[in-house]
């Protein structure tokens, strides 16, 4: 079976260790954002950080990379060679071992992976449902700073940090267990909810936090000054959010057009999903996979607005997926999709079973 995203087949992999916390000082995790389209496989880290988490001293540092720090990919252009670019040239592993190296950690241990649909859904369970776009707007936003993305990079490590010191003296919210599943659950992650719980268990037990000054920011590298902003709240977001827009507009660099139409994006993810459930009908069931396997791992139905279109959406596409894989004989990927809705807390026919044929009548109802 599949968890959070990573199969048991993959548990040998130097990333993934159940045990690692065992006789451990310090864990590190390496929070990424991926600039992945909606079904495309590249993707390019435009967000990255490690949380150095010391668990002797109760103490996490925030290591932040900007994304145009030089990485050799292999690019003939020494421009194309950066850290964003290596982690789409050179996929995820090397990718970890390049940040580990620029970050000074050594190794890290966990990684979690999220593009624009993920991150929307987090942000929704960490407080800030109804302005969960806002704030991914406000945290890709470099075109209103003159220092550009190392601002950028500094405000992301600063919403992370903020996230951190709010959320965790509480027992409930996003620390409580159904959004901690739901968090791992939505993101690409080998984190276990068991190491997670084990991390948060021994940090209380150093009294973490004690202070904003038990989770710092460190650039890596640093090179200009920084600006320091208040992030905590929903309205503390909408309000620079704004205020970064009128900048913008201003210097003439704001987008004519919105760089994401919430309709457009929803037609492209309705024609695949009639797309692959034409496939499924016709016995192509290889075809359905190849259409939905990357947009279900992207949880791309999160971008919708509308959260009834969401869940029928998601729906949909767990059911036709599940549908697929059993078709062509993949039990063990079947399973996981629907212990992936079991941990979203979806308790309906697409978990016990699929409900035959015929998925593009029930798309156009």
């Amino acid at each position: 079976m599949q968890l959070w995203g990573k199969s048991l087949l993959e548990e040998s992999s130097p990333y993934y260790d159940r045990y690692e916390l065992v006789g451990k000082g310090t864990i590190t995790i390496a929070i990424v954002g991926v600039d992945s389209r909606l079904g495309v496989q590249q993707a390019r880290a435009d967000a990255n950080h490690v949380l150095r988490i010391s668990l002797d001293r109760g103490t996490i540092k925030i290591l932040s990379v900007p994304r145009g720090t030089y990485a050799d990919a292999g690019f003939s252009s020494k421009a194309l060679n950066i850290l964003a670019n290596y982690r789409a040239r050179k996929g995820r592993s090397a990718y970890l071992a390049k940040l580990a190296e620029i970050t000074g950690v050594g190794k890290i241990d966990y990684y979690v992976e999220v593009g624009f649909s993920q991150a929307i859904g987090i942000f929704e369970l960490l407080g800030f449902k109804g302005s969960a776009v806002t704030t991914l707007h406000l945290l890709r936003t470099r075109k209103a700073f003159g220092t550009g993305d190392h601002q950028r990079c500094y405000n992301q490590a600063q919403f992370i940090r903020q996230m951190l010191l709010k959320h965790f003296p509480r027992r409930e919210g996003m620390l409580d267990a159904l959004s901690l599943r739901a968090a791992l659950a939505i993101a690409e992650t080998n984190l276990r909810y068991d190491v997670v719980q084990m991390i948060i268990a021994a940090l209380r037990a150093k009294g973490f936090p004690r202070g904003p000054q038990d989770v710092t920011v460190e650039l890596c590298p640093r090179r200009v000054r920084v600006q320091e902003f208040d992030l905590s709240s929903p309205e503390k977001v909408t309000a620079l959010a704004k205020v970064l827009d009128r900048r913008m507009q201003k210097a003439k660099v704001m987008p004519s057009v919105p760089t994401f139409r919430p309709h457009r994006y929803q037609q492209r993810l309705h024609r695949m999903l009639i797309t692959a459930a034409h496939a499924l009908d016709r016995g192509n069931a290889r075809y359905a996979i190849a259409v939905l396997e990357r947009p279900y791992a992207q949880r791309a139905w999160l971008q919708l607005p509308d959260e009834y279109m969401r869940e029928q959406y998601m729906k949909l596409m767990c059911s036709t997926l599940i549908e697929a894989y059993q078709a062509t004989g993949n039990i063990l990927k079947a399973e996981d999709v629907r212990y992936f809705l079991v941990q979203l807390g979806v308790q309906s026919d697409v978990v016990e079973g699929t409900t035959g044929s015929g998925h593009h009548e029930r798309l156009q109802h």
